[in-house]
């Protein structure tokens, strides 16, 4: 286990577990929104007779009528999980994501610290230094992937497993992380989810958020970004995502 140090003691240079509280018990297990035209038959077309609505999750969609007209616009509704590794597990460790790490010492994407993950072997752990601790104002790390959405994509789910645990006191943020949709070259497209010292956790919570912008048929990056000041530092942990597209084939 890696030391933990309190803000008055010379640190060593080394990432530090935080242990705030025992960690509780949390569910695994993967949040997929499926679309089901099962009950119609394997080979079972929809119709869609105005642009697809989407309210629970599924497309709006019914079977063809007899009576539909020979030019109706037909299709599959498909649902596909877009990531490479999307629970962090595969061998070798980290495959599929890009990791920029404030120490090369250690990965991001770990399973030797101390905290159980959501979905073992592995987990994605951010944070963890300050900046006093590797020599600069402000320690930040970096872990993402480039993902194809396919074409006719009408629906972008995100879902997954964080942790907050944090040396920081009181309600001031110090320390922050974000999830965020970006174009390839870094220019944001919206922000999923934001993180901070100031609402730590005592176990795995789920998360879960339908993407608003329009991405179908685009390349765009599914990004963590974390960043702690001089003194303090905060662990973000992140485990059992996935990034699931429903669209028309």
């Amino acid at each position: 286990m890696k030391p933990i140090r309190d803000r008055d003691t010379p640190l060593p240079k080394m990432k530090r577990v935080l242990l705030g509280c025992a960690l509780a018990a949390c569910a695994s297990g993967r949040a997929n929104d499926q679309s089901d035209a099962s009950s119609h038959g394997a080979d079972a077309k929809v119709y869609l007779d105005a642009p697809a609505v989407v309210t629970d999750g599924s497309i709006d969609a019914h079977i063809i009528p007899p009576d539909a007209p020979p030019d109706a616009y037909q299709c599959h509704v498909m649902t596909h999980q877009l990531l490479m590794n999307p629970v962090f597990d595969l061998n070798p460790s980290g495959m599929g994501w890009v990791q920029q790490n404030i120490d090369n010492a250690y990965p991001i994407v770990t399973g030797d610290d101390g905290i159980a993950e959501q979905s073992p072997p592995f987990k994605a752990w951010m944070g963890g230094f300050a900046g006093d601790d590797v020599g600069v104002a402000t320690a930040s790390d970096m872990l993402y992937q480039d993902i194809a959405v396919p074409p006719s994509t009408t629906q972008l789910a995100i879902t997954g497993y964080y942790e907050v645990r944090t040396g920081e006191t009181g309600s001031t943020v110090y320390d922050s992380a974000q999830l965020a949709i970006t174009q390839t070259n870094g220019t944001p497209i919206e922000t999923v989810k934001s993180w901070t010292n100031a609402a730590p956790t005592t176990a795995w919570t789920a998360f879960s958020y339908n993407v608003a912008a329009n991405l179908s048929g685009q390349t765009v990056r599914v990004r963590f970004t974390t960043s702690n000041d001089y003194s303090n530092a905060t662990s973000f942990y992140f485990d059992t995502f996935s990034v699931t597209a429903t669209y028309c084939q």
